[in-house]
């Protein structure tokens, strides 16, 4: 292990700095750690497919359960990104059975829940430690940061459903409008189908996820290592000696001679002079408790320091008791409620009392009502108002660039539909049909349409705004028929046969008879 190559700047970091650098280095090599980790992925769903057609639930869970031995070629790649030295995902692909060698059994059974797999899994993939080696190693790096890497599994867990439910609803927003399948019908009809078709989006959403929850991980395992080992203290020692070997021979000779002038001119002070005077140890214990004595007499022993501050107080839990005064009032009315009738006082307040309680708790009743209906005045507001009274709303005279007032029409529409059509004059003719139709479900059948709505808008306003039985049906039908013809005309060029035009014609007169 080369610390001089280390691609990040080694220093102490908190777990979510060292997952936000994971995220990083995952983004940076994603395609790679993508690839290396879906191949056999893909290879184990394929291979599942074709033994267990009829069982997608145990080919998921199987794929699902296979997890640590993929999630070992990306760590592979992100362990040598972090030394500077790019590693392809062909490269990681050869040696994937060599990295699943050692304790793939673990890893695979009582293992495989661990919430903190991408934090243990560098120490048996690049440390090589098992047993009670690897079982000491883990102790010391969960003393910080196994907490971060359960939240991580977790988060990972939640966003691998979150991207899949995504994956599926494109899928669904994919399919054209204009289709109107029956997804319940499909998915009826080919349960396992769509069952192993969802399995292989959650099998790219797992490929799509692994490279940032195991390189989070493995930053987490590095920046615990750079704290327990120094890596960052070692990294300085080491600039320091390269900056003492470049340094020039002469600074170097120099170095050398000036500790053993030094050391010289000490021990030459130190023969010459007097000798040290010691004070005399104490011989007796008396001695020695006299001397202990004095020393603790002295001023370092009796200094006096004034410190001030907020603290909480120290109070001391007190048993509290109800005043005098309100066991009294207590004990008197008692006595003055549930008294034996003997006294002619107490049948004469008794009720007294009773009555202005009864009134306190009404007027108590009726205070917390009032607050409540004050307290929740504005949920309560649409029940109190009336509401307003919406003005018809006023009949757009063009939509989507065609004349819709009535008095663009004709007398008769069909009838000038045809003439149109007959002068070899289809895209005018068809125009007005269309027209026409939009008209008259403006002005009779009030339809609110707008600029802003599309000729499938329209068709889709009038199927849900109009009540089925009778001619409403009928008016869905020619209005679906109508809008298709009228969109292939305006938008591909194709005009309908003459034949279909009489049958709209036909159609027309049949709904709209009694305006006609």
């Amino acid at each position: 292990m080369n610390l001089d190559q280390l691609a990040i700047r080694a220093r102490l970091r908190t777990p979510w700095e060292s997952t936000d650098l994971g995220v990083a280095l995952a983004r940076r090599h994603w395609p790679a750690m993508f690839a290396a980790w879906l191949v056999p992925a893909a290879a184990a769903f394929a291979l599942i497919l074709w033994l267990l057609p009829e069982s997608p639930g145990w080919g998921f869970l199987l794929v699902w359960w296979l997890k640590p031995a993929f999630d070992r070629l990306p760590l592979l790649i992100a362990s040598r990104a972090l030394f500077s030295e790019r590693m392809s995902a062909g490269a990681a692909l050869k040696q994937f059975f060599s990295l699943n060698r050692r304790d793939w059994l673990a890893w695979l059974t009582w293992r495989r829940l661990s919430p903190t797999r991408s934090f243990d899994l560098p120490v048996t993939l690049l440390e090589g430690s098992t047993g009670a080696r690897r079982k000491a190693r883990i102790s010391v790096l969960h003393r910080k940061f196994a907490g971060a890497a359960s939240w991580l599994t977790l988060v990972g867990f939640h966003l691998e459903m979150v991207l899949w439910l995504a994956l599926a609803a494109v899928v669904y927003l994919l399919v054209p409008e204009q289709l109107q399948l029956d997804w319940g019908q499909i998915i009826a009809g080919h349960e396992q189908a769509a069952l192993w078709f969802a399995n292989g989006l959650y099998l790219l959403t797992m490929a799509a996820l692994a490279p940032f929850y195991v390189t989070c991980g493995f930053c987490l395992y590095i920046s615990r290592r750079i704290e327990l080992e120094g890596w960052d203290i070692e990294i300085q020692f080491r600039k320091l000696r390269q900056r003492r070997q470049v340094a020039s021979p002469r600074e170097s000779r120099r170095a050398a001679v000036l500790p053993l002038l030094l050391a010289l001119v000490i021990t030459a002070g130190l023969g010459s002079g007097p000798a040290p005077a010691w004070a005399g140890a104490p011989e007796t214990p008396a001695e020695a408790r006299e001397q202990i004595g004095e020393v603790l007499q002295g001023e370092d022993f009796h200094q006096v320091r004034e410190e001030s501050g907020w603290r909480l107080k120290d109070r001391e839990t007190q048993r509290e008791q109800l005043p005098e005064w309100l066991v009294e009032f207590f004990f008197w009315l008692v006595d003055l409620l549930g008294g034996d009738g003997d006294s002619e006082e107490k049948s004469r307040w008794g009720p007294l009392v009773a009555g202005v309680t009864e009134v306190l708790l009404w007027a108590g009743v009726v205070f917390l009502c009032g607050y409540l209906l004050w307290r929740h005045r504005q949920r309560l507001q649409f029940r109190l108002r009336r509401p307003a009274r919406k003005d018809a709303p006023q009949s757009p005279g063009v939509l989507f660039g065609l004349d819709v007032s009535r008095e663009s029409l004709p007398d008769d529409v069909c009838a000038e539909v045809m003439a149109l059509w007959q002068r070899g004059e289809s895209r005018p003719a068809l125009s007005l049909l269309y027209r026409a139709t939009l008209s008259h479900l403006i002005s009779h059948y009030d339809f609110a349409f707008g600029d802003q709505h599309t000729e499938h808008e329209c068709a889709r306003i009038v199927e849900h705004e109009v009540a089925p039985g009778g001619v409403s049906e009928q008016l869905v039908t020619f209005m679906w028929k109508l809008t298709g013809d009228w969109q292939l005309l305006a938008y591909a060029h194709r005009a309908p046969s003459e034949e279909r035009l009489r049958e709209h014609c036909r159609h027309w007169r049949e709904i709209f008879s009694d305006e006609a």
